[in-house]
């Protein structure tokens, strides 16, 4: 007689902590062709958790945004980096679980997510 597979507790998943993510803006992004890989913003998806900072680095040669919202409906102000320089960082504190759109306002192709759990 074979006996009843033992059933597991589900094992209860530790909340993440609040953690420090970074993010690229990369050289050549001022030109379209990024948004064909999702490669505009590196890494283009964040997930992390309530209290995590994001730290986008403009790494390209041309001035672009980190403004939350998109293209289509524009600004939503939860965040806007206003023009950000070549080598300049803009962080945002993520205080609250959502999903959160951005974009580049000079360059609207470029767009981004950053997913607060």
């Amino acid at each position: 007689m074979e006996e009843a597979p033992m059933e597991e507790a589900p094992m209860e998943e530790a909340p993440m902590e609040p953690e420090t993510v970074e993010v690229s803006i990369p050289k050549g992004t001022s030109t379209p062709g990024c948004e064909a890989n999702e490669k505009c913003f590196i890494p283009s998806t964040v997930t992390t958790s309530v209290g995590s900072t994001v730290i986008w680095t403009n790494d390209d040669s041309a001035a672009h945004t980190v403004t939350s919202g998109t293209a289509v409906n524009g600004p939503d102000g939860v965040f806007d980096s206003s023009i950000l320089m070549s080598g300049k960082t803009f962080e945002h504190t993520f205080d609250e679980a959502g999903s959160y759109d951005y974009f580049c306002v000079v360059h609207p192709w470029m767009t981004g997510k950053v997913i607060v759990v």
